[in-house]
């Protein structure tokens, strides 16, 4: 699996570069709404860049060097089975950012301390599947719960706020309880989780949550007079005054609301940005055109016989030594035999089969045996007519002849 992923690291760097480094001429030019929907190129561009493409097919019909293993009468049978180091370094800190997420949510609503209220109290009509409740735990308006949605109130939220700006403060909940937001958040924090040791997974990360608020914003403000606009900033303004520098603000109307954040978003309701569809369809086009021209690459052979194709490279992580037959051991016997097999998509080892030994028929069955307990890595692609040579020497300083050069591999 760690491999999967060190093979995305270029496109998502790619991706993320063009967000992070574009992103204020993106708000100019395309508004806070396009922007975020923008960051939608990141988990589509890493399964365009998976998807097996025309010319990715035609990289399975490729010579590979071939592979082989030396067997001496003092190998002992056992399985090479392990993980890496660094898969083990990815799986503890991944769990344990899992554990931390979850045991951070189940402090924070263990601490809401929730009061479910009518909804006539407020002066808006919210949608029918969103339940109202006012907490003393919370400091900000926020929306809260996978399967059921909770918008939740703090106590003093009437006294805080003008009847305007409590309107203006729900429309903005409402729009990112429309827009599942909160399922979107937990498909970045999954990619978060899983890209957790690429520096710019985690700026992307709160890039793309704070652009999730501007969007909110100008969405609410579209088409609300400049007076809006201004209460609608003194509203941020008394949110940030009113919650304590350490208070929990991750799912709040506050959320990501450090000084500079606010200040982004006060700044951007002066605007009213024209958003350009063509400009929003060249980055899309641009970044698509980007991310085949890498899966093309990475799929290219460089040269017929040289390099091993990446996309079809044969890695075993379970090898079973053959043993060396008794009696050829005591007759010193060497020789070699080369099989041919399939590997499946799971990794599994079928249709084994002898195509050249030497001596004929004295290693024949030691190495059938053997490699039927092969196991591969797992691959999007079955490969067919693989071959090994397997080389049975008394000792490691013999050297053996080639009986096969390459491997033909097809689909």
């Amino acid at each position: 699996m760690i491999d999967n992923l060190f093979t995305l690291l270029l496109p998502l760097t790619l991706l993320l570069t063009i967000l992070l480094v574009g992103h204020k001429w993106l708000i100019h030019y395309l508004g806070a709404s396009n922007t975020y929907l923008l960051w939608l190129i990141v988990p589509l561009g890493l399964v365009i860049y998976c998807l097996p493409l025309p010319w990715q097919q035609s990289s399975l019909s490729k010579i590979i060097e071939i592979k082989r293993y030396l067997i001496t009468p003092t190998v002992e049978l056992k399985q090479s089975l392990s993980m890496s180091w660094a898969l083990y370094i990815w799986l503890i800190i991944a769990a344990a950012m899992i554990t931390y997420g979850l045991l951070t949510y189940h402090i924070f609503n263990k601490h809401l301390q929730l009061t479910a209220i009518n909804k006539s109290m407020v002066p808006l009509v919210l949608p029918a599947n969103i339940l109202l409740y006012q907490s003393t735990g919370t400091y900000s308006p926020m929306l809260v719960g996978l399967v059921q949605q909770k918008l939740i109130i703090p106590e003093d939220f009437f006294e805080l706020y003008s009847t305007e700006q409590q309107k203006l403060i729900l429309e903005h909940e409402i729009c990112h309880f429309d827009r599942n937001d909160i399922y979107w958040n937990l498909i970045a924090l999954t990619c978060l989780t899983l890209f957790w040791f690429h520096p710019l997974a985690w700026l992307g990360y709160f890039r793309f949550r704070q652009d999730q608020e501007l969007s909110c914003d100008q969405l609410v403000l579209a088409r609300k007079p400049k007076e809006s606009r201004i209460n609608y900033s003194k509203a941020l303004l008394v949110a940030a005054q009113s919650t304590p520098s350490l208070a929990f603000a991750q799912l709040s109307f506050k959320k990501y609301g450090d000084k500079k954040m606010m200040l982004e978003r006060i700044n951007n309701l002066k605007t009213r940005p024209k958003s350009s569809k063509l400009i929003l369809a060249t980055v899309i086009f641009t970044t698509v055109t980007l991310l085949s021209g890498l899966s093309y690459a990475g799929n290219q052979q460089e040269s017929l016989g040289d390099k091993v194709s990446k996309s079809v490279e044969l890695k075993p992580i379970q090898r079973v030594n053959p043993s060396y037959p008794e009696q050829a051991a005591k007759d010193n016997i060497e020789g070699s035999v080369v099989l041919t097999f399939d590997i499946m998509t799971n990794g599994a080892v079928e249709n084994v089969a002898v195509v050249n030994s030497k001596p004929a028929g004295v290693f024949d069955q030691a190495a059938l045996t053997a490699l039927k307990q092969w196991k591969y890595s797992v691959s999007d692609h079955t490969l067919k007519n693989a071959l090994v040579q397997l080389d049975f020497s008394m000792n490691k300083d013999t050297k053996h002849e080639s009986l096969i050069e390459r491997i033909q591999i097809t689909k």
